[in-house]
């Protein structure tokens, strides 16, 4: 029976899973010029979100100088209007000293003709009793009293004036000081607000830029990735017609070519330690003795079921213990794939059809015991030997 029946649809299907749940390198993950893009556009958007930062910052700090100016020029007007009703003050003070001015000036005039103190003393002589006398010296102490209070009243009105005015004055050259230092304030804060956004449009725009660069790179990696799946499909079919046998090669590198009969260099407790979190953990022995009984490597073997499982994610894996998508073919993958009662056993079981149909010289489809030569009749999938070598690579030996 051939192990797996043409399972493109189904092995594609689980490559997007697999490869995006392990950690592969970025230069093994795409080619050089998207990996350069992705970088560049990674810098674009952080240049991009510390602008826009810079830009947030400033807009709130101008909004915080633009309220500080209103604040003062509001204190302004209020001033204003202490000015006008000061200077309204100061003119009734005004009109108030000049009608003193005017009255005193009267009582001046009154007592200097009387002839003054001599004046004053012969009209309470002249008094013809002595009740007479009495009022006529009321009288005089009177106004000579209402001119003191007139001088009083004329100090302390002009005092009154000067320090309503002085005030006023000083605190309106203060507040318009305080305004015209709030608008260059505002003035300095929003150049700096206008130069900050116009650097967040250039990162944005380079952003833009960068995006259309990673398209255009992620263009051209598509069309060479189509290109070699292309000719691997030609050199498989190639392969298939003329029944080549691929010759491992050694090397400390896992590829395509390595020899998948010989002993990986892994251990029980290194794959455990690898495949622990995932719901592959705890296989580390089934996988080492598959390798062992049967000969097939297990680092391979790992990678082989992380790809087709998707870390045994699958519905297959899960509803079946199918980690290798055994019997599954394009037309009806799930419904036609074969159930285990566990991991374990579906791990030794494919292990020994792979080792007898693919990795053994009798083998039915025997084209060499390498990753290239399996991919000749395993998987309709051109890249699939290509995509488990790179899995493989990220697995510690």
């Amino acid at each position: 029976m051939h192990l797996c029946v043409r399972r493109r649809a189904f092995a594609v299907g689980l490559l997007a899973t697999a490869l995006t749940a392990i950690a592969l390198p970025a230069r093994a993950a795409s080619p050089p010029s998207v990996s350069t893009a992705q970088q560049n556009l990674a810098q674009a958007q952080q240049k991009a979100h510390q602008a826009g930062t810079a830009l947030g910052a400033a807009q709130q700090q101008l909004a915080g100088a633009q309220a500080q100016l209103a604040a003062v020029q509001a204190r302004v007007v209020s001033l204003d209007a202490a000015v006008t009703a000061d200077t309204a003050r100061v003119t009734r003070l005004d009109e108030q000293v000049r009608a003193d001015k005017t009255q005193l000036a009267g009582y001046v005039r009154s007592v200097y003709k009387s002839g003054g103190s001599e004046g004053a003393l012969a009209y309470i002589i002249g008094s013809s009793t002595i009740a007479d006398v009495f009022q006529r010296a009321a009288e005089l102490d009177r106004v000579n009293q209402a001119g003191k209070v007139l001088l009083a009243r004329i100090a302390a009105a002009q005092a009154a004036a000067a320090q309503a005015l002085s005030e006023a004055t000083t605190a309106r050259q203060q507040a318009q000081v305080a305004a015209q230092q709030a608008a260059t304030a505002e003035a300095v804060v929003a150049v700096e607000n206008d130069q900050l956004q116009a650097v967040a449009i250039a990162a944005s725009s380079q952003v833009t830029t960068a995006q259309h660069q990673l398209s255009a790179a992620q263009a051209a990696a598509a069309a060479q990735a189509r290109a070699a799946a292309s000719a691997a499909a030609a050199a498989q079919a190639a392969a298939r017609q003329t029944g080549v046998v691929f010759t491992p090669v050694a090397g400390p590198a896992f590829t395509v070519d390595t020899d998948l009969t010989k002993p990986s260099g892994e251990t029980a407790a290194k794959l455990d330690s690898f495949l622990s979190g995932s719901a592959l953990a705890g296989l580390g022995a089934s996988f080492m003795s598959a390798e062992t009984t049967y000969h097939v490597s297990a680092r391979y073997f790992v990678a082989h079921a992380i790809l087709e499982s998707a870390w045994a994610t699958s519905a297959i894996a899960h509803d079946k213990h199918n980690l290798f998508g055994y019997g599954a073919n394009d037309a009806n993958p799930y419904g036609d794939a074969v159930s285990f009662a566990s991991f374990e056993a579906c791990i030794q079981f494919v292990a020994q059809k792979v080792a007898q149909n693919y990795l053994s010289p009798s083998g039915a489809f025997y084209h060499g015991a390498t990753l290239r030569g399996m991919n000749v009749d395993y998987a309709s999938d051109p890249l699939w030997a290509s995509k488990i070598a790179r899995i493989a690579g990220t697995i510690p030996d």
